[in-house]
């Protein structure tokens, strides 16, 4: 039995309603409610609470009537001393793109994220589809698996290829006026028929422009795929001119001017990035990227 918090579960079909959780509580149907063949309302909804009465972790993993289904609670980091630090090494690099996003916690933070699931399958992006929201879960398809876990077993020539290829796709969301907020290769998959997105919690700067959102984007992914720049030293610099090949003027612009702040502060501080975790070596990577072009 689902227990009862305030509003009811529901299942989202086509019609799923990309305002509910904001302005009309989302125990309202607004009208049909038609879940993904072979579930229903009731067994979704006690599949989900069993599995994660059974499981501790934040993102729960089952099968329904055959179908994975991934199953997320609200979201409750990071702390505000990890986004202070975040946002005081954005403030002394003077990167307005590397701010650490705003995070939408509890309940609300699910609504958020079901509805611009909603809206962006409505643009035809591959993203995960709605199946159910509580206010204490929210189900999602199946979006085929992360990307970094499909890099981390490949051999460097493979790797290098597919890493280029995911920059193109994650560039052409952007040709149609579109951005993903946390484009890491994480929240990236693969899919038989290209690649897809998921992980849509962060909330990005309302003032921030659509080219800031796009420059940020390839950031995050340059980041997270620099990581393997030791073991392919032209990795960066291809994905770098690729980026910037594909870029609008406006995004261009802002990628070069992170980029110049980036290399003089690692002609300054670049003895310091190995001890800077991952991120650092990756900054310092991007840096000379960006230095002998």
């Amino acid at each position: 039995m689902a227990p009862d918090r305030g509003f009811p579960a529901r299942i989202a079909g086509g019609d799923f309603d990309p305002e509910a959780g904001s302005r009309e509580p989302l125990d309202v149907p607004r009208g049909p409610q038609t879940p993904r063949a072979g579930m229903t309302l009731p067994g979704l909804v006690e599949e989900v609470e069993a599995a994660l009465a059974a499981a501790r972790g934040r993102i729960v993993k089952l099968t329904s009537s055959g179908q994975t289904v991934w199953v997320k609670r609200p979201r409750r980091g990071p702390g505000y001393t990890l986004y202070g630090l975040h946002f005081a090494a954005a403030e002394a690099l003077g990167i307005r793109l590397f701010r650490p996003p705003k995070v939408s916690r509890g309940p609300s933070g699910l609504a958020a994220e079901a509805r611009r699931l909603a809206h962006l399958q409505g643009k035809g992006w591959p993203v995960p589809r709605v199946l159910g929201i509580a206010p204490d879960w929210l189900a999602l398809s199946d979006n085929g698996p992360s990307l970094g876990d499909v890099v981390a077993g490949l051999q460097v020539p493979e790797r290098s290829r597919m890493l280029r290829a995911a920059l193109q796709f994650l560039q052409t969301l952007h040709a149609s006026q579109g951005w993903h907020g946390a484009a890491q290769l994480r929240n990236l998959t693969r899919l038989q028929d290209g690649f897809g997105a998921i992980d849509f919690e962060d909330d990005l700067e309302p003032a921030m422009s659509l080219e800031s959102r796009q420059a940020r984007d390839i950031y995050l992914f340059l980041i997270s795929a620099a990581r393997y720049a030791d073991r392919d030293a032209t990795l960066v610099p291809q994905l770098l001119e690729d980026a910037l090949g594909r870029a609008s003027t406006s995004v261009g612009a802002e990628l070069n001017s992170a980029g110049a702040k980036l290399m003089r502060a690692e002609r300054v501080l670049g003895w310091i990035a190995p001890y800077l975790g991952r991120d650092g070596p990756a900054l310092s990577a991007i840096a000379r990227a960006f230095r002998d072009r």
